[in-house]
């Protein structure tokens, strides 16, 4: 190609190609091109030069192709915290079906009790929690919205003497030992438990508090003691415990999904999408 044809090419006046050349060349202080009276031929550097630049262009279009997939929230990454049982039954079809929609966005999920999911979210290892409702001093950082409302159910080992009752009286376990989910890992679900049996006149005797849920329901299938549970953990099918309703009730226990309120990232908006748009079905699953 010479100068003419580039000229016509590009709609550009030939002295104007000539001129931004040579003001190439002087800027550089390289010879790029080598011009006789028939043709135009690259040196060596004027090689090296048009390689690099063209890699430079396809470099710089395909980080604006990143930045708009981005922005429209299909490429990055996502982390979630979830509180145990409450959370584990409806994570799998929300992830999957955000997987189908964004394929191209990194999920990792982090179990994690509701003060550690308060850490994460200051050291930015999450942008999403599925916890109870978060603690007043930290409630204006933060939006919220309840994804369904659990309450208190008893679980009795299948011996029980009470154990064929459809629904059972709180006052009548009032003598007997209770295994309950530590008050560290969820002030606000162990609270409701001690409230709910002073309402029924009575304070539990707790004997044991172990550190994971289903450490819980293994004590109490083994007839060790019985247990206060949100409803949501008959999600664990122990074959010899029983879930039985309580009288009076329980406080409504909601399980929330918090974010910052100064995240606007659509990777977030996406996964809030998904999730409302589902919510009648979980409630319908989750909710007695």
């Amino acid at each position: 190609m010479n100068y003419s044809e580039a000229s016509r090419r590009l709609h550009v006046a030939q002295p104007a190609i000539s001129q931004t050349i040579l003001d190439l060349e002087k800027e550089m202080g390289v010879k790029l091109l080598l011009r006789t009276n028939r043709s135009v031929q690259l040196t060596a550097g004027g090689s090296i030069f048009l390689r690099e630049a063209e890699d430079i262009l396809r470099r710089a279009g395909e980080a604006r192709r990143l930045a708009q997939r981005a922005a429209r929230g299909e490429v990055g990454s996502l982390g979630i915290g979830f509180f145990g049982t409450a959370a584990a039954p409806i994570l799998p079809s929300l992830v999957q079906a955000y997987r189908r929609k964004l394929p191209d966005v990194e999920l990792q999920l982090y179990e994690l009790n509701p003060d550690q999911q308060l850490d994460a979210f200051d050291d930015g290892r999450i942008q999403l929690g599925f916890s109870r409702p978060l603690p007043a001093n930290r409630r204006e950082e933060f939006e919220e919205e309840v994804v369904y409302i659990d309450q208190l159910v008893i679980a009795l080992s299948e011996t029980h003497p009470r154990a064929k009752q459809r629904v059972i009286r709180l006052k009548s376990l009032a003598g007997e030992p209770f295994v309950q989910f530590h008050r560290r890992g969820a002030p606000g679900l162990f609270d409701e438990v001690i409230a709910t049996c002073r309402r029924a006149g009575f304070s539990p005797r707790i004997i044991n508090e172990p550190n994971f849920m289903a450490t819980v329901m293994t004590l109490v299938e083994s007839g060790l003691g019985i247990s206060l549970i949100p409803s949501c953990v008959r999600t664990l099918n122990r074959a010899h415990v029983v879930i039985r309703p309580i009288s009076p009730i329980s406080a409504r226990i909601p399980l929330c999904v918090a974010w910052r309120k100064s995240e606007k990232s659509p990777i977030i908006a996406a996964f809030l999408d998904n999730l409302r748009a589902a919510t009648v079905q979980i409630r319908a699953q989750m909710e007695m």
